[in-house]
């Protein structure tokens, strides 16, 4: 019997963008995911995302009869960090992808931004407001994208998967992006201020880091491996390394996973 892995996706990446990543893991896996977290009319994006943690919460309890591991990217990372550490029960081991914890004074910090209405300024919020959201065809969308310094490192079959499967038909053969950008500015908005006290996790976990990441800095994977008890490794490459690196994302994964089957 397979061991199952439930990805939970980044944010505005619909979890067909990991169409290639998962091509890599079926055979040694049973793949599970919510194709769009935070789109559930019944787990709304509040503040510290414990509604969309809730939601991960409720999909393994009515997927699965046994532990699972939980691999997530960026905002899939923290939810499935937040799922381990309410329901352990649930959670056979963890692998975040460049997923950040925050030190406590960033979590102070960004508790007073959000107080004085400044969280678009230090979040990718303010760069999402008025993005272009709609295209004249597939080959359109596909040339848009490539131009855009985030996906200029994407490996080819990662890209064609996120304009695939990351936007819809629209209209008279338009394409539109499937991931509602409001969910996704609100989500940048209420990023967790509250977790920086989360204990001791109760099952093996790593965090695969970017070297070159904008978003998980050294102070994090220190915090994370003497708070949270978790491995930490860093590959070349930035935030975006999983669709940057398929494969070898997909073998750090497997590495880890086997290490752990056999403690």
């Amino acid at each position: 019997m397979k061991d199952i892995l439930h990805f939970s996706h980044a944010n505005g990446f619909p979890a067909g963008s990991y169409q290639t990543l998962f091509s890599y893991l079926s055979n040694d896996f049973d793949i599970g995911y919510i194709e769009r977290l935070g789109h559930h009319r019944d787990y709304p994006v509040k503040n510290n995302w414990q509604d969309l943690a809730q939601e991960l919460i409720d999909e393994l309890l009515s997927l699965y009869t046994r532990p699972v591991y939980l691999v997530g990217h960026s905002l899939g990372g923290v939810l499935s960090m937040m799922v381990a550490a309410q329901r352990p029960e649930l959670v056979k081991g963890l692998i975040m992808l460049d997923s950040p914890f925050l030190t406590t004074f960033e979590a102070h910090g960004l508790t007073l931004v959000k107080r004085l209405g400044l969280i678009d300024r230090v979040t990718p919020a303010g760069r999402t407001l008025g993005r272009q959201e709609e295209w004249g065809s597939l080959e359109e969308t596909s040339q848009y994208f490539k131009g855009k310094k985030l996906f200029r490192g994407f490996d080819e079959r990662c890209l064609k998967d996120y304009v695939e499967q990351g936007t819809i038909e629209a209209a008279c053969g338009k394409r539109r992006l499937r991931f509602n950008a409001e969910t996704e500015i609100n989500i940048y908005r209420t990023i967790p201020d509250n977790l920086h006290n989360t204990r001791r996790l109760q099952m093996p976990a790593a965090v695969i880091a970017g070297k070159y990441s904008d978003v998980f800095k050294k102070q994090h994977g220190f915090k994370m491996k003497r708070q949270l008890g978790m491995d930490v490794q860093w590959v070349e490459g930035g935030h975006m390394f999983p669709l940057e690196k398929p494969q070898l994302t997909t073998s750090l994964i497997k590495q880890y996973i086997q290490r752990w089957s056999k403690i």
